[in-house]
């Protein structure tokens, strides 16, 4: 058994989190500006603190479960000043490396080591502990923080020895499962308008060579029946994509199929959806072509 945890971001993912990490028997503590998150985190049994400094206060570990980069920096100066010598940071927000890399040094400084842990699999992920983990930073320090992740990720990736590989990783990952998702709303879409049954024609594709895990699986979860429940937005989706492409032109590289697929996240988030479920995607690109995906439910 680890020290205590401090879980600071108590959003939907920062909240399955710190209730994994309970149901293992670890003591948490969490802090949330937002009343709501902090309410909700506290009926899972989350000891919920007034303060970021509190939360943090004997903690082994610390978590940050953010929104991005620029939260990020708002809220280390707390964190650097509160938490522990000696203790750990696990810094899992959908942040950006530049930002990652900076705060790693600054950990240091204050005797704290930074392991830069982005996830994917989503809340649902987190709430089965099924999560995919994407460790930058020192072995060492990887294997010391296994024991923690492992209770809410199932696959733990050590993706580089330096703070932001992680990130990197994970804004690849999600601007490919944007295009991979908007592409695919674009082929049934013109299937319907060329007259094709959906449902067949993704069982088509799923038998064929046109199968991705947006056709397998998030598709038929969500907009082939209408519930759009998948607990990340069109806006998150945008974001990641802009950081993905932020690190394209850092090394000069210029992907044009993923450029435009930021290119289109980005014209929903800015048009009015931002806030709205990312699996709604596929109804906005039919809708956008004039074809009604009503009744495809």
């Amino acid at each position: 058994m680890t020290g205590p945890v401090a879980v600071v971001g108590l959003g939907r993912l920062g909240a399955a989190v710190a209730s994994r990490l309970l149901e293992a028997g670890h003591p948490v503590s969490g802090f949330d500006v937002s009343a709501d998150a902090a309410d909700n985190a506290r009926s899972l049994g989350v000891h919920v603190a007034t303060s970021c400094a509190e939360a943090l206060r004997g903690a082994e570990w610390v978590i940050t479960v953010l929104p991005d980069a620029a939260i990020v920096e708002a809220v280390a100066p707390e964190i650097l000043g509160a938490a522990e010598p000696n203790s750990c940071w696990l810094e899992m927000s959908s942040s950006h490396p530049s930002t990652t890399r900076a705060l790693a040094a600054r950990a240091a400084e204050h005797e704290i080591a930074l392991l830069d842990v982005p996830v994917a699999g989503g809340v649902a992920g987190a709430e089965k502990g099924v999560l995919t983990v994407m460790a930058a930073g020192p072995a060492d320090l990887v294997e010391r923080s296994r024991p923690v992740l492992e209770v809410f990720g199932q696959r733990i990736f050590h993706v580089g020895e330096r703070p932001g590989d992680g990130d990197i990783a994970k804004t690849i990952n999600n601007l490919m499962a944007a295009a991979n998702l908007a592409a695919a709303s674009e082929g049934l879409t013109l299937g319907l308008a060329a007259g094709l049954d959906v449902h067949v024609l993704l069982n088509v594709l799923n038998a064929s060579s046109g199968m991705s895990f947006a056709t397998s699986k998030q598709i038929p979860a969500f907009a082939l029946i209408g519930a759009y429940s998948a607990r990340f937005t069109v806006g998150q989706y945008a974001k990641d994509a802009r950081v993905a492409l932020d690190v394209a032109q850092d090394h000069g590289v210029n992907p044009a199929m993923l450029t435009r697929a930021h290119d289109l996240w980005n014209t929903y988030a800015d048009g009015g959806h931002a806030d709205e479920d990312y699996t709604r995607i596929t109804p906005l690109i039919a809708e956008a072509s004039g074809v009604d995906w009503t009744g495809r439910e």
